[in-house]
């Protein structure tokens, strides 16, 4: 009888145990590498490479005593990663509780962090960055990676560089080139590879009238007419879809983001006064929420 007892007692454990191995798992590891670029952006960047009249160096200095968190997934076995927040950078990055001098907090508005990361394996790596400049808006970093032998402690050892590059004003791209000139390019902040590859681009290409309706609390919707113009200019119309009488216009100036993935109307007034936009592609926008987030609704969608 005391064996039933004792058995039933430790079967109830084992579904306790098990019940809160479900509801409190760890969620798996996910990727937070960026979106690719178009194979007419590699190109391009490719070619630019060799130009050195136009090559301007930038200040950048290695950054000690972080690591790669475990919930970034390596899918290669050499990745590359850029951070343009600090929002993202705690999300990769976490602090050494054996590293003491940090440096300082770094400040987006001027500096980027990007890293190389080597999946982990039996063999040591060393990598080095010997150089950071900009040629247009793309950043090029050139790097190197040796192979320094094999692990002694007999487990498996990631290699990772992490480094602070200060950005000029405008960055697309940020290219990353090894000693035999292959290089990786990743988008710079929130681009896609529909995005504007320049002002120039943008300003030809993804300027123009956008049309749709956006979703009303109080009414089946609010037509939208926004006419991007080349001069920086815009004038917007917004017309409640049941009361045809009920039409607001504005106009003002409008501004791209630092790295053309979307533009801000009314950036000279106050925040409360601004709209935010996406360039989904040439001929498609995306109403961004408050804080200049994605919906990634096509009920925010304006169109040519």
């Amino acid at each position: 009888m005391k064996k039933i007892k004792v058995l039933f007692i430790l079967l109830l454990s084992a579904q306790f145990f098990v019940s809160g191995c479900m509801l409190n798992k760890i969620p798996p590891p996910y990727n937070q590498q960026q979106q690719e670029v178009s194979k007419e952006t590699v190109k391009e960047i490719e070619s630019k490479v060799s130009n050195i009249a136009a090559k301007i160096s930038l200040d950048f200095k290695h950054l000690k005593g972080y690591y790669l968190r475990n919930s970034i997934r390596l899918t290669r076995d050499i990745n590359f990663f850029v951070i343009d927040s600090q929002k993202k950078f705690d999300e990769y990055l976490g602090k050494s509780s054996i590293h003491v001098n940090f440096s300082r907090e770094i400040d987006f508005k001027k500096s980027l962090v990007a890293a190389i990361v080597i999946k982990p394996s039996l063999k040591l790596h060393e990598i080095d960055v010997s150089a950071a400049y900009s040629i247009g808006s793309d950043i090029y970093l050139d790097y190197e990676i040796t192979q320094t032998g094999d692990s002694e402690v007999g487990y498996f050892v990631p290699a990772i560089r992490i480094i602070e590059v200060a950005r000029p004003q405008a960055v697309t791209n940020v290219a990353f080139v090894n000693e035999e000139r292959k290089i990786t390019v990743i988008p710079y902040g929130n681009r896609n590879m529909f995005s504007p590859s320049n002002m120039d681009d943008l300003k030809k290409n993804y300027t123009g009238i956008y049309k749709g309706t956006f979703p009303a609390a109080d009414g089946p919707g609010i037509t939208v007419n926004l006419n991007l113009m080349p001069d920086n200019t815009f004038i917007l119309r917004q017309t409640y879809a049941d009361q045809s009488g009920r039409t607001f216009e504005s106009s003002g100036n409008w501004a791209p983001t630092e790295d053309l993935s979307s533009f801000v109307l009314n950036h000279d007034k106050d925040i409360n006064e601004q709209m935010r936009f996406y360039f989904v592609d040439k001929n498609t926008i995306e109403k961004l929420d408050n804080y200049g987030e994605r919906i990634k609704s096509e009920f925010y969608r304006l169109r040519k």
